[in-house]
């Protein structure tokens, strides 16, 4: 995308922490932010914590008695709007049991009442046909306070999956075990971050991220999980005797 293009292009980060704004899954989204917004583009961070958001009764009444609508009157019309004006949509959430949180699973489910209940047969898949013609461009980002990789797989492929049902394009997926080093000892992630925020400069710029982009900033920085659960184990063990818990 040229630099000229750039202006009213929006980009609208969910973050489906329960601590919304004040936890490590922000400190991420902030930068791939601050990225876009370098280039000229205007961004927008929303918090299904601290939205009215009811949970899926599962009545269809959306698909057959008013269809298109849900029985719900709260925030999630107005989240569905955001989101389908937005030209990039990033879908952040920390690890929760091996998911989403349940802020971000609960956004997920009441978007069946922006699908049509008929089958689709697409390739090898079938599909429910969407009532929005216009497709999501998206990023996920994900942290996570384990120190391993192999925690992110679950969650990878929940996001991949929704993506398909919803014919979204995904342009980037960033993890980031270990979080708490975000504040621990920042400049073990200096050069992931910046490829992070590099990562939001190219989304909006070119409408892609390189693979040399999403690679930097995926690159490993836990040298011994081991030793880092064992520093963890301390700070917890000295939360508790604080807090006279033993």
């Amino acid at each position: 995308m040229a630099e000229n293009q750039t202006d009213g292009f929006r980009v609208l980060a969910i973050n489906g922490s329960p601590r919304a704004g004040e936890g490590m899954t922000d400190i991420a989204v902030k930068r791939f932010l601050a990225g876009a917004e370098s280039t000229g583009a205007s961004t927008e961070v929303i918090y299904p914590a601290k939205m009215k958001i009811a949970p899926c009764q599962g009545c269809l009444n959306c698909w057959f008695k008013t269809p298109g609508v849900c029985r719900h009157r709260d925030d999630m019309q107005s989240l569905a709007e955001r989101m389908g004006k937005a030209d990039l949509v990033v879908f952040a959430s920390p690890v929760y049991v091996d998911g989403m949180t349940s802020q971000m699973k609960k956004m997920f489910d009441r978007l069946v009442s922006f699908a049509e209940p008929f089958f689709m047969f697409e390739g090898k898949r079938t599909y429910h046909p969407g009532r929005v013609s216009r497709p999501v461009r998206s990023v996920v980002i994900s942290v996570c306070g384990f120190p391993e990789r192999e925690h992110f797989q679950a969650i990878s492929l929940h996001f991949k999956r929704i993506f398909q049902n919803m014919h979204a394009e995904l342009l980037g997926e960033f993890y980031f075990p270990a979080s708490s080093i975000f504040v621990s000892n920042p400049p073990v992630v200096a050069s992931q971050f910046e490829a992070l925020e590099r990562a939001g400069r190219e989304a909006v710029e070119n409408g892609q991220i390189s693979a040399e982009t999403i690679e930097a900033a995926n690159r490993d920085y836990v040298e011994d999980p081991g030793a880092f659960g064992e520093q963890i184990n301390e700070l917890f063990h000295n939360l508790r005797r604080y807090y006279k818990a033993e």
